[in-house]
């Protein structure tokens, strides 16, 4: 049996295919619009990794070929690739040993002059002391972190300059 779909009509009886139509030939390909000085495109990505000890190498291995998209190749590129990468891993790695949840969800986003990356979870991190594991390689590589608390979950983010 098939069944045709109805078409559907907006409560105020307006349609929409005037405003949906797509211009033909290469008017279809439009220039990049120039910004206003002091504006950026912002690219952001987010995803989950699960929260066990692979955690940390699954994250690496999803944000590379995300990171060639938003930062391009080049040795500038690649190096803060790096530094994102092990950044990141070690977030992954410290916060999964403090959540209960199934998994992470990790962020990247950019602008024109930082790259940002976060890890949600559900509880707080230790406090750096002595005795326990905490973020020194963030510590040592980025430009600024910390964690912010929202409606129960907590996002320990890091702030890293572009170069």
């Amino acid at each position: 049996m098939t069944t045709t779909p109805e078409h559907w009509t907006p409560p105020d009886g307006r349609r929409f295919e005037p405003w949906l139509t797509l211009p033909k030939g290469p008017s279809f390909l439009l220039k990049r619009p120039a910004l206003p000085n002091g504006l950026a495109v912002t690219r952001r990505t987010r995803f989950p990794v699960p929260a066990n000890g692979t955690a940390a190498i699954q994250a690496r291995t999803v944000i590379r070929p995300v990171l060639m998209l938003m930062l391009g190749i080049g040795e500038l590129a690649e190096t803060l690739t790096r530094r994102i990468e092990t950044c990141l891993s070690e977030l992954v790695a410290v916060a999964y040993t403090h959540t209960s949840d199934d998994h992470l969800l990790c962020s990247v986003w950019t602008d024109a002059e930082h790259a940002f990356l976060s890890v949600e979870h559900d509880q707080p991190l230790p406090q750096d002391d002595d005795s326990t594991m905490y973020l020194h390689v963030v510590r040592a590589l980025a430009d600024d972190y910390g964690t912010h608390v929202s409606e129960g979950t907590h996002q320990t983010w890091v702030a890293l300059r572009r170069p």
